[in-house]
């Protein structure tokens, strides 16, 4: 994998962990508070991550399609 889409998918959700756990460990946020923004820092993180990761498998269906019409036009036109 690459570095860079390992950053951009590994660094937001540890930013919004390392956050979470910092004010919880400073008591900043307690009870059903720091349960809900917990349960809200995973939702976003995963949201995160899931946009990232689509948004690359499109972007590679899409190349490999132009490839493979690329591919039969220079076929089609060969005949």
């Amino acid at each position: 994998m690459k570095a860079e889409y390992l950053i951009k998918v590994i660094l937001p959700p540890f930013i919004i962990f390392a956050v979470l756990v910092a004010l919880t460990i400073a008591k900043l946020i307690s009870g059903w508070l720091m349960y809900a923004l917990w349960i809200v820092g995973f939702i976003v993180a995963n949201l995160i991550v899931t946009r990232y990761t689509a948004k690359q498998t499109y972007q590679r269906r899409k190349e490999i399609r132009l490839k493979e019409e690329k591919k039969q036009k220079n076929e089609d036109q060969g005949d």
